[in-house]
């Protein structure tokens, strides 16, 4: 399968940075990957009655939600499920055999399991409550991910080669404003120095500053 002809669509959130929630895990993923594809954002009211919904729907995507990419017309969505069958498509970003894949799968699992606590406060403005969920959830999961990280050597789940969990762990580190807290966690800054360093994600980092 040829990766030609390839657009990310996701949702355009006007209340946050650009960058924020799944979309950005997919825009990280294929701007690393070299692949050349159109980024389109779609405001959440226009996206019920759009044709892009009604395509996803025609090709049986009965959650059809974003984010979502469409290759030569086809569309994938959901998206760690579509970072695999890309990085399988690829070559890279996936483990070596059934053991490294299950390790992937399972630290995956585990940043969706991150995610849920942190998408009940992403509109919360009560520093008391945000305080909460930085003591009770962000330290909990950045212990996790930091004994994950230390499990091979490398910056990488896996060591030395990036995979797909990778990007969805940086990111949403990035979105529970937890990068600047890392300083007990080793394991993690070595990976997110050695993330905000590829080679074809620096001019993008940079832009963002």
């Amino acid at each position: 399968m040829a990766l030609n002809n390839a657009t990310l669509y996701y949702f355009d959130f006007s209340d946050f940075k650009p960058t924020v929630a799944l979309g950005e895990n997919l825009n990280l993923f294929l701007k690393d990957s070299g692949i050349d594809y159109e980024y389109i954002r779609v405001k959440g009211a226009e996206f019920k009655e759009s044709d892009l919904r009604k395509k996803l729907l025609e090709q049986k995507y009965y959650s059809a939600t974003l984010p979502a990419v469409e290759i030569d017309g086809k569309f994938y969505n959901k998206t760690a499920p579509t970072m695999r069958f890309l990085g399988k498509k690829l070559g890279k970003y996936v483990g070596k055999n059934d053991e490294e894949n299950y390790f992937l799968d399972t630290a995956a699992d585990l940043v969706r399991d991150y995610f849920q606590t942190w998408i009940k406060i992403i509109k919360e403005t009560d520093e008391e409550k945000l305080k909460e969920h930085f003591e009770n959830d962000t330290k909990k999961y950045l212990g996790i991910f930091n004994d994950i990280y230390g499990e091979h050597q490398g910056p990488y789940i896996l060591g030395e080669e990036i995979t797909y969990p990778d990007f969805l762990v940086y990111h949403l580190l990035d979105d529970d404003k937890a990068l600047d807290h890392l300083a007990d966690y080793p394991n993690l800054q070595q990976f997110v120095n050695t993330f905000t360093r590829r080679p074809n994600l620096v001019a993008y980092f940079t832009s963002l500053k």
